[in-house]
């Protein structure tokens, strides 16, 4: 089973459909769901909470999707520890340029701490300059799937 990082763009897609990503973040997930096991930290589901509509049952349904994945093995969400901080500010200050924002930092600190680089994201520019510690870089699985499917 493949271990993909999970971002916050295709996740928010998944529940709302006025997003542009929502058909392809649907099919993917629906084609690809069972293949994968998705990694993804607490900041990330915080971002897609926020990107979510507040009126509507989107917000509920996504908790429900996550709390069902992590029960089937698909999901697992990672935690920062205090001690990990540090760490988070030095990359930070390193993409300042990008912004790099906590979600994506935790991210990037997820793929340090288990070497995982295929991501799923709408956010191209971004994760294709984030390295890990070793200098590996991101593949985008989402972003391949979608010049596969066209």
């Amino acid at each position: 089973m493949q271990n993909v990082l999970a971002d916050s763009g295709p996740l928010a897609a998944l529940y709302n459909r006025r997003d542009r990503h929502h058909a392809r973040a649907v099919e993917y997930f629906r084609v690809q769901g069972s293949g994968f096991r998705c990694h993804t930290t607490w900041e990330v589901v915080s971002e897609v909470m926020y990107f979510l509509d507040f009126s509507a049952s989107a917000q509920g349904d996504f908790l429900d999707w996550l709390h069902q994945g992590h029960q089937r093995g698909l999901m697992h969400i990672a935690a920062l520890a205090p001690e990990d901080l540090p760490g988070l500010a030095r990359m930070m200050r390193k993409y300042a340029d990008r912004p790099m924002d906590l979600a994506d930092a935790s991210l990037a600190w997820l793929a340090n701490k288990n070497g995982i680089t295929d991501i799923i994201t709408v956010d191209r520019a971004d994760f294709a300059v984030y390295r890990t510690a070793r200098r590996k870089a991101s593949r985008n699985v989402f972003a391949s799937a979608a010049k596969e499917s066209s």
